[in-house]
């Protein structure tokens, strides 16, 4: 059974007790304690005035003695096992509901032991195990300051109070420790001393007791271990919690290096633009105006290099050579540089490209396309039928396979040519494809509506008819998406939000997708999807949406 933890601290003067506020209130930097969790005041608000002020207000007028407790500051606290019962070495961590348990306990027990004679009251978050820090006037009942009468000068009397503090923690699962040890009690600077002090320099002895008259050594081993669990919890405890630091440490220093690798990447890159920038633009003409002698109205609407060429009757390769004797290497590259992009834009814009036109369909040539997907490829007659129908393959005017390429949209963007007397995998793009705007797909499985749930990546058009053939029946819509290249454009931002993407090719051709696509499965072939279709080899891997995802 967990223990409940009550320990003591008097403080005699005030800078002690600005100390411990700047501790317990997180004025200064606390090495062993976590900046990112926030603590709560059980008792006080954070509008309250400093924790000496309190103390002072509640004293009053009266007359301090130079040997008198000013306040005595209360750690209580728990075993770690009673705040995570199923984990107690992990450090930071705790259940909400048993938290909840012992604050709301240790705030009764306060209330009702010391009354209003308690300023301020921490709950800690931030360290290895959750514990409060309250903060007591030991007023008598005359309202002087009177430590004795409060709190006792004896063993007897702190025994007591930690009597009464785990008779109120009962409620919720806690006793009290051993009764009766000889060891000492441990007050709270000396109780965080052993807590924070290296594991290589404590001295476990003297925490030893002292065996009795008469005691077996098993009674004596296990009055020791008992007596030694909250030590050597506390402990093991900080030794997790410098191992987390220390990791933490590492894992920042690790970021500022890549930080500062990022930042330096980034200035490259910046100055980089910056020199790319100054050479896009051209060479100023009133300069080049300058030293042809010209005034302003005399430049008309020239560029640079234009300039030189109209004013001097040159060349383009003498203009060149002239800008580079009177404006050196860089002033004769911006000039050219701008020169070409400003003639290139206006050739391109003067010529208009006709959109992409298929290949004229034969359907005389059909049936020898038909027979060679059905009879040497195996595939259903009845997909080759619907992809005809759709115009997805279809036969030119010299018996070629026509597999149509169309972006998501399902709008036409280029074609690939299949001569069914050569290799099988040779794919012919046809001219004026649009080849980074399309693929050849097909979707299987529920309606034209349905969501997507599975995508798959494949290498050819016949592979991804040969897989989505293995893959009958579909039990939901299913994209079947051919890759063609290393190359080629992928539809990152459409596939990222698929929940399942499955990468059906080879280990080298799988790579480059797998390089954009992290998540995606890999799915090896042994052989190819069509040879396992035409060997009827269902043992390949069940279909494919039928994985663990």
């Amino acid at each position: 059974m967990p223990f409940a933890i009550c320990r003591i601290q008097k403080i005699k003067d005030w800078g002690s007790l600005n100390g411990n506020e700047s501790h317990t209130a997180r004025i200064k930097d606390i090495p062993n304690a976590d900046p990112r969790v926030d603590n709560i005041r059980l008792i006080g608000t954070p509008d309250d005035p400093s924790l000496a002020t309190l103390v002072k207000q509640k004293i009053a007028e009266q007359k301090i003695r130079s040997n008198a407790v000013l306040a005595v500051e209360l750690l209580l606290s728990a075993s770690p096992e009673y705040f995570r019962p199923d984990d107690p070495d992990k450090a930071g961590y705790y259940l909400p509901q048993r938290l909840e348990d012992f604050q709301q306990a240790t705030r009764c027990w306060l209330n009702q032991t010391f009354g209003d004679r308690v300023v301020r009251a921490e709950l800690h978050l931030d360290e290895i195990t959750p514990h409060i820090h309250a903060y007591v006037v030991p007023l008598d009942e005359r309202g002087k300051l009177n430590c004795r009468s409060l709190f006792g000068g004896s063993r007897q009397k702190l025994s007591e109070l930690q009597d009464n503090y785990a008779a109120a923690m009962a409620s919720i699962g806690l006793e009290r420790g051993i009764k009766g040890s000889r060891a000492k009690h441990t007050k709270i600077n000396k109780y965080y001393a052993a807590v924070n002090q290296s594991f290589e320099t404590l001295n476990l002895s003297s925490f030893f007791p002292q065996p009795q008259a008469g005691e077996s050594s098993e009674s004596y081993r296990q009055r020791t271990i008992e007596l030694l669990r909250p030590q050597l919890e506390m402990i093991n405890h900080q030794l997790a919690d410098r191992t987390r630091l220390l990791t933490e440490k590492e894992q920042l220093k690790q970021t500022a290096i890549n930080s500062e690798k990022l930042r330096q990447q980034l200035e490259h890159e910046l100055q980089s633009r910056l020199h790319q920038t100054k050479q896009l633009q051209d060479l100023p003409p009133t300069q080049v105006a300058y030293e042809l002698g010209l005034n302003h109205c005399q430049q008309l609407n020239f560029d640079a290099l234009d300039l030189v060429m109209h004013t001097n009757q040159y060349t383009f390769d003498q203009a060149s050579a002239w800008l580079y004797e009177r404006f050196g290497t860089e002033g004769m590259l911006q000039a050219v540089i701008h020169h070409a992009k400003t003639q290139a834009l206006n050739i391109a814009q003067s010529i208009c490209f006709q959109p992409f036109v298929p290949p004229q369909q034969n359907a005389a040539r059909w049936p020898e396309v038909e027979q060679y997907l059905t009879h040497k490829h195996c595939l259903p007659q009845k997909l080759v039928q619907a992809l005809y129908k759709h115009r997805l393959v279809y036969a030119d005017s010299f018996g070629n396979g026509v597999f149509t390429a169309r972006n998501l949209a399902l709008e036409v963007t280029g074609a690939y040519l299949h001569p069914i007397n050569a290799n099988e995998n040779v794919f012919n793009l046809y001219p004026t494809s649009r080849r980074s705007h399309g693929w050849f797909h097909i979707s299987m499985g529920g309606t034209r509506d349905s969501p997507t749930k599975t995508a798959i990546v494949i290498s050819s058009p016949i592979e991804a008819l040969s897989l989505a053939t293995l893959n009958v029946p579909h039990k939901h819509r299913t994209l079947y998406l051919t890759i063609d290249s290393e190359y080629a454009k992928i539809p990152v931002e459409f596939l990222q939000n698929v929940p399942t993407v499955v990468i059906a090719m080879p280990t080298t051709a799988a790579r480059s997708v797998k390089k954009v696509l992290p998540q995606a499965i890999h799915l090896k072939p042994n052989t190819t999807w069509n040879e396992q279709l035409k060997n009827q080899n269902f043992y390949h891997q069940k279909p494919v949406e039928e994985m663990k995802r």
